[in-house]
């Protein structure tokens, strides 16, 4: 299963200097949405808004995404 990496979007946009509001503000969405997602509590955020947040940080969108292989198959 593909799942958003939460802490990659904390990860880059401290490494950028970046606010959860400025970040949410260059994602079209709340300061209190960026929060939720890099806590982990949001986890299914829109394709649209994961572009505009990857846009927003300068990478891919599959850079925010792993693949969760809990179920031990490859």
């Amino acid at each position: 299963m593909v799942k958003l990496n939460a802490s990659k979007i904390q990860e880059l946009r401290i490494s950028r200097d970046m606010t959860q509001a400025h970040l949410a503000e260059l994602g079209n969405t709340t300061e209190r949405y960026i929060r939720d997602l890099e806590s982990g509590k949001k986890r299914n955020p829109s394709a649209v808004l994961l572009c505009r947040i990857a846009h927003a940080l300068g990478i891919s969108t599959e850079e925010l995404l792993e693949i969760d292989d809990e179920d031990g198959e490859s």
